[in-house]
């Protein structure tokens, strides 16, 4: 989807108001930069800026006509910016570099390799499909999954992780107050993207994202960082408290379960609520949703949360699933390469009867890992898979150890849940997220690797 068309068509729209909010960003970024003492400012400040302004900065991505492997995007700026640091800090740079402390590589990252030298080669396979110019795209998205992967573990830099971890909470308090507004307010207000009904003429809150599961996942994140690195409670409960409230008004079902599940164990197993209280809060919660229910009954059934997305009719998501797993046997090693391809048209015309969905300009198969089988092959699902399973448990296992590590758990955990009803592959904003927080946590334990590898010495 172009997100700068898409955005044009509302009238409602007034672009003053999102260049306003680029110069807040801005200030805000230089403000966090300036006070801290990273050793890579240049770099950390682009990286803040993109975080506190979501999809809104698709706006700023600069185009040259007929040459769209030269767009300037954000997310291909961030792939060339942090292409070049990994460059300079490899070949250029003084220090010595270290991708390991210990000569082990965790099972997971070896799958996550793996996944990228077969993801390369299923491109090639199909090239009579994508076409060069096209691989060449895809592939600058894909690898910026792992160049800021790489680039934020070598930074292991203490400085420009709390900058980063600032960026996330500033971005997600203006996204939650946006989201609000949108809701409330002006539906129109800060909206970059699709425009989903949550109830009678109601939108879907969006915050700074131009689709609602986004927005919704990036205030988990935030709250994760709230939930593990807040000290004062007031403050920590305030922001819990304001995040999800943007989490419930984007109306995203996975989101809601994610968030239940990761405020219940905070509740339960951190905070140490008395389980009475929180089943009474639970049931308070329980009883103003049948009130909401009951008093919009009508306009509830007749949204798309409940005709689209919890019926069983033959546009739901079982038929885009029954599409991949019936016809991956046809092209089981590299897959169909992408949406151009007879099978993808058929099947989706069929479930959809839109034109739109069938030539793919909207759409998808909503599921990370079959969209990866379908696109790439089986093997290159099974690298994905094992990518994202492997590093739950991996990193579940340091958490026990040190906190620090609670936080790629729990984001880890959000792309293995997420990927079952969405596509949240490396390319997608929240792969950005993921990649962001992957980077820290290999930096953070190259660091205490380190130091305590001097400490026996």
């Amino acid at each position: 989807m172009d997100i700068g068309e898409h955005l044009f068509r509302w009238q409602e729209v007034h672009l003053v108001h999102f260049y306003i909010y680029f110069v807040i960003s801005a200030f805000i970024a230089f403000y966090l930069i300036k006070k801290s003492n990273s050793r890579y400012k240049f770099e950390i400040f682009f990286l803040a800026f993109y975080l506190l302004t979501g999809n809104l900065n698709e706006i700023l991505t600069i185009k040259i006509p007929g040459l769209s492997l030269f767009e300037i995007q954000p997310r291909r700026f961030l792939f060339l910016m942090f292409s070049f640091f990994l460059v300079r800090k490899v070949l250029f740079s003084r220090e010595k570099i270290f991708f390991t402390t210990n000569g082990k590589i965790p099972w997971w990252e070896v799958t996550l390799y793996a996944y990228f030298i077969l993801f390369i080669v299923s491109q090639f396979a199909n090239i009579s499909v994508i076409g060069l110019s096209n691989i060449f795209v895809n592939l600058s998205y894909e690898l910026t999954f792992l160049v800021i992967l790489l680039s934020l573990r070598l930074m292991a830099n203490d400085e420009s992780y709390d900058v980063i971890g600032k960026s996330i909470l500033i971005g997600a308090t203006f996204s939650s107050i946006i989201g609000i507004i949108q809701f409330l307010i002006d539906p129109y207000f800060l909206r970059i993207g699709v425009n989903r009904i949550a109830f009678g003429e109601i939108f879907r809150a969006n915050g700074i994202f131009y689709q609602e599961h986004l927005n919704s996942y990036f205030l988990i994140i935030a709250i994760i960082w709230v939930i593990f690195m807040f000290k004062n409670k007031n403050y920590k409960l305030i922001l819990i408290f304001l995040f999800s409230i943007g989490v419930i008004l984007s109306f995203h079902r996975m989101s809601w379960l994610i968030l239940i599940t990761l405020l219940t164990i905070y509740f339960l197993f951190i905070e140490k609520v008395v389980i009475d209280r929180l089943i009474l809060t639970g049931l308070c919660g329980l009883a103003v949703i049948l009130a909401v229910y009951i008093l919009y009954h009508n306009d509830i059934m007749n949204t798309s949360l409940v005709k689209e997305r919890l019926s069983d009719s033959v546009g739901g998501r079982e038929g885009y699933y029954t599409m991949v797993l019936e016809n991956i046997h046809e092209k089981p090693l590299f897959g169909y390469g992408g949406r151009n391809n007879e099978v993808y048209y058929s099947y989706m015309l069929k479930i959809t009867r839109r034109i739109g969905r069938a030539t793919g300009v909207e759409g998808g198969i909503h599921s990370g890992y079959l969209t990866t089988m379908f696109y790439s092959g089986i093997p290159v699902f099974l690298c994905f898979t094992m990518f994202a399973v492997l590093s739950v448990f991996y990193y579940a296992k340091l958490f026990t150890k040190n906190i620090f590590f609670a936080i790629p758990f729990f984001i880890a955990f959000i792309f293995l849940v997420g990927n079952l009803t969405n596509t949240l592959t490396f390319p997608k904003h929240v792969g950005i997220f993921y990649a962001i927080h992957l980077g820290i946590a290999m930096g953070g334990k190259r660091k205490m690797d380190l130091s305590q590898s001097e400490y026996q010495k």
